[in-house]
């Protein structure tokens, strides 16, 4: 599996966009959590509280630009 250190960056990001949509499913992303990273969701939910999408996606795009390369690919460079 190429690029295994971008994806809790990435679950992360969807994580919190599902958390603040209207039609909020988290189930499948906190089971990831506990397998992939034997962790909870419990700190990334409480960043979310009382957000909204437009609210969290300044630092999700801080945390992808840090932790990924999200931003190179939206401008083709990848």
């Amino acid at each position: 599996m190429k690029n295994t250190k971008e994806v809790q960056a990435i679950l992360t990001a969807i994580y919190c966009i599902n958390y603040t949509s209207e039609n909020r499913d988290s189930d499948i992303a906190e089971y990831a959590f506990r397998r992939l990273f034997g962790a909870n969701t419990n700190l990334i939910t409480l960043c979310c509280v009382g957000k909204t999408k437009e609210h969290i996606m300044p630092e999700i795009m801080q945390v992808l630009d840090t932790d990924t390369q999200y931003t190179k690919y939206t401008r083709g460079e990848l």
